[in-house]
C-alpha cells in the first residue's frame, strides 16, 4: 500500500525508504528500551533493508519533526489476510513516537492516516498487539482512537528455536 507524504504542524510523515532502515532500526531499538526487551531484540538495519526491500514484507513509516531536525516516530507494517472478511488487513508490528513528543496529537494522525488507506484500498481490519503492563498505550488505544481489545483471543506463538 502506498502511504503519501504529508506534513501535520511541523511533522512530515512518510513512508521509509531503503536509506533509512538505520533510522528505522534506532527508533524501533529505543522502542525495545521502553519495553525492557532490549535483550530480545536481535534485529540489524541489515535485516530491515532485507525484509522491507528486498523481500517486500511490509513498509515503515517514519515521523519527521522539522523543528528538532530528527525523527520521532516509526510505525512497522506487515500485511495480513482475514479468510472471515475475504480482505487483506494491517498488523502493526511496531509503532513508536519518542517519549518527549507522546501527547501532542502525532500517533493519532499515523492511525487516522492508516486507517483512511485501508478503507481506500478495501482492507478489512487493523490488528496489533500491546503488552499488558504498557498502560499509557492501552489507554491511548482505547479511548483516544477508540480500538477495542480482542479479550476473546488467546495469542499463541512457535519461535525459530522449536522450528526444526
Amino acid at each position: 500500500m502506498k502511504f503519501e507524504t504529508y506534513t501535520w504542524n511541523n511533522y512530515v510523515f512518510r513512508q521509509a525508504a531503503r536509506e533509512d532502515c538505520s533510522i528505522v532500526h534506532e527508533l524501533m531499538l529505543e522502542l525495545s528500551d521502553y519495553e525492557n526487551m532490549q535483550s530480545e531484540f536481535k534485529s540489524t538495519p541489515k535485516d530491515l533493508e532485507n525484509i522491507l526491500f528486498d523481500l517486500h514484507c511490509g513498509d515503515a513509516i517514519l515521523v519527521y519533526d522539522n523543528e528538532s531536525d530528527q525523527h520521532i516516530g516509526v510505525m512497522l507494517l506487515s500485511y495480513n489476510y482475514s479468510s472471515f472478511k475475504g480482505k487483506p488487513g494491517i498488523f502493526i508490528e511496531d509503532f513508536y513516537i519518542r517519549e518527549n513528543k507522546r501527547g501532542c496529537g502525532i500517533g493519532t494522525q499515523m492511525i487516522s492516516r492508516l486507517v483512511k488507506l485501508s478503507h481506500d484500498n478495501g482492507f478489512g481490519r487493523i490488528d496489533w498487539m500491546c503488552l499488558k503492563n504498557n498502560k499509557p498505550s492501552m489507554e491511548f488505544y482505547e479511548k483516544t482512537i477508540k480500538a477495542k481489545q480482542m479479550n476473546e483471543w488467546v495469542v499463541f506463538r512457535l519461535d525459530e528455536k522449536q522450528f526444526c
